[in-house]
């Protein structure tokens, strides 16, 4: 039932993260009709952040598909870094004055960059050494 391709792998954390973004998005246009501009700023942030990683990631899974990488990598890394996009957004929804750092946010910041390195250091392999 599930004999993913690689390109059908990674069209598949396309559509959850584009999922992810219009809920955000429209976060954004529910705060924007409130007076909070704590809560604005925050959201704002949430879809901002988003908008900036997952583009560039995407694209790079999208890259490692076409390069006939193994369906399984292509898996890991995407559920990885949409995992962490999702604890990282997801997070910042903490009520206002909560102290200390949230977890789910330092997670998501660490997995993606993680994952964004990983996912590098797999494009380099898969185009020069294979």
């Amino acid at each position: 039932m599930f004999d993913f391709t690689a390109l059908q792998a990674a069209s598949l954390y396309l559509v959850i993260l584009m999922m992810f973004g219009i809920f955000v998005a429209y976060r954004v246009i529910q705060a924007r009709q409130g007076d909070d501009d704590e809560v604005l700023q925050r959201r704002m942030r949430i879809h901002s952040n988003l908008t900036e990683y997952a583009p560039f990631y995407l694209i790079g899974l999208f890259a490692l598909a076409a390069l006939n990488s193994p369906v399984w990598l292509i898996h890991v890394l995407g559920i990885t870094f949409t995992a962490a996009r999702l604890a990282h957004g997801l997070n910042f929804y903490n009520k206002a004055g909560v102290t200390g750092r949230p977890k789910g946010r330092f997670l998501g910041t660490l997995f993606t960059g993680l994952t964004t390195i990983s996912l590098a250091i797999s494009l380099l392999y898969f185009i020069f050494l294979r």
